[in-house]
């Protein structure tokens, strides 16, 4: 027994001894590639080309999510960038399911800032919530005014002026012409 044990054994270490070598082998790289590689790099001066609206990174402003509930509720997050440039992402119960983008003004941002300012959003508590109660929807608004950046969630006794904050946004979701990922305008042309 003891036989098959070490029989095992020096057959387990070949292997491993081989299966090394093998993948050294693999990774010893060959230097015409090399050289042809080189070749490629430095004969390639295109340039790159420019990123479009979904490569360029985006500083958040503002944002907005609308979570379900039993009934009707409408379900969408919305998120405002510096740049003015805002996306939608419509779930249920809106007029708008899908992705959608806009750009808005420099105005409209600042009036949104300015209510966030009023109603004293940046020293609202971070969560107003009831774990027993299941039915509500909850929103969730983030602002980011300079370098500070305040998220507040509420379902349940909340500060009722938080409200006047949330219609800035459900506005947009009227006011503006959204384009749809696939080129779709919302509201339609007439």
């Amino acid at each position: 027994m003891k036989n098959s044990y070490s029989i095992l054994t020096i057959l387990l270490l070949a292997f491993l001894m081989q299966a090394c070598k093998s993948s050294k082998e693999a990774v010893t790289p060959d230097t015409s590639t090399n050289e042809t590689q080189t070749e490629t790099t430095e004969t390639t001066t295109e340039k790159a080309p420019a990123p479009s609206e979904d490569q360029i990174e985006r500083t958040l402003f503002a944002s907005i999510e609308r979570t379900p509930c039993f009934g009707r509720c409408p379900t969408y997050k919305m998120e405002i960038y510096s740049d003015g440039f805002v996306t939608l992402n419509g779930i249920r119960n809106v007029d708008m399911v899908g992705t959608y983008t806009t750009s808005i003004t420099q105005a409209q941002m600042d009036t949104i800032l300015q209510q966030a300012r009023e109603i004293g959003f940046f020293t609202f508590e971070d969560k107003y919530d009831d774990g027993m109660i299941s039915d509500l929807p909850s929103t969730t608004t983030t602002v980011v005014d300079g370098e500070q950046t305040k998220t507040v969630m509420r379902r349940h006794g909340y500060p009722k002026r938080i409200v006047s904050l949330e219609k800035h946004f459900d506005a947009l979701m009227t006011s503006q012409r959204w384009t749809s990922e696939n080129g779709e305008i919302y509201p339609p042309e007439r």
